[in-house]
């Protein structure tokens, strides 16, 4: 399981996870995602997303990883042990709830404007936190990826929507007295794990290089207040095992 401090975590609502996702795995969550980004059509399940400008049409985001293709990615995730940090984190009783790729094209790649995640969903998610992790260099070079420390401790702030933003409402540092966000540099397969109140985003990609990464979200599937469109019980991700 990747070393965490609890404590660190709860006061700044997010940690470093560095190295959390092997050579092997990482060069092959690359190859899956390359292969659906050159492909013409993308299988409905997957809930595609595109970005597009001068000509260039390619892939921004895909969903539901875990539920389309247990196989493969159910081990990728036992061998991260992301398994046994949802354990430590929520409890015996957290399961998946979203399992998604952000891949931020070269030079068409938009901004994620600055948001928190529980703001943005459609239900609640007790005790849920995301853990994000690297498959590309991230940098503010091609986009990166930041947040605001501490952000996460006054629960579900206002979003607001914004004319310059089309993908959803969001957060301002300065309107909203936020804390200066930290910028996560990143090699491949390096991760952050952030609380589900945390305020996060990056920036646009205008560079040569694409800047991939993937995220898996955990909450507590026996709270009262749980609803989910998809949810897949830690002891079923477990019972996948690592090989």
């Amino acid at each position: 399981m990747p070393t965490i401090d609890i404590d660190t975590y709860a006061a700044d609502g997010y940690h470093t996870l560095p190295g959390l996702l092997r050579a092997e795995d990482t060069r092959r969550a690359l190859e899956f995602f390359d292969a659906f980004d050159a492909a013409e059509q993308v299988a409905a399940g997957y809930e595609a997303e595109y970005d597009q400008a001068d000509g260039l049409r390619r892939l921004r985001k895909l969903r539901r990883l875990l539920w389309n293709d247990p196989a493969l990615w159910g081990p990728m995730l036992n061998r991260a042990g992301v398994t046994e940090l949802a354990r430590t984190v929520v409890g015996e009783n957290a399961a998946v709830v979203f399992h998604a790729a952000f891949l931020k094209p070269a030079l068409v790649g938009t901004e994620v404007a600055l948001h928190q995640d529980q703001a943005l969903w459609t239900y609640t998610y007790p005790k849920a936190f995301s853990v994000w992790t690297a498959l590309t260099p991230v940098s503010p070079a091609n986009g990166g990826l930041f947040g605001c420390p501490g952000s996460h401790a006054g629960g579900t702030l206002e979003h607001r929507d914004r004319p310059h933003y089309r993908w959803h409402a969001c957060l301002d540092v300065a309107e909203d007295g936020l804390s200066e966000p930290v910028q996560f540099e990143l090699a491949p397969g390096d991760g952050v794990m952030w609380d589900r109140h945390f305020a996060h985003g990056s920036a646009a990609n205008t560079s040569a290089d694409d800047r991939r990464g993937m995220v898996v979200v955990f909450a507590d599937a026996s709270d009262p207040e749980f609803r989910a469109k998809d949810s897949f019980p830690i002891a079923d991700l477990a019972a996948l095992g690592r090989d």
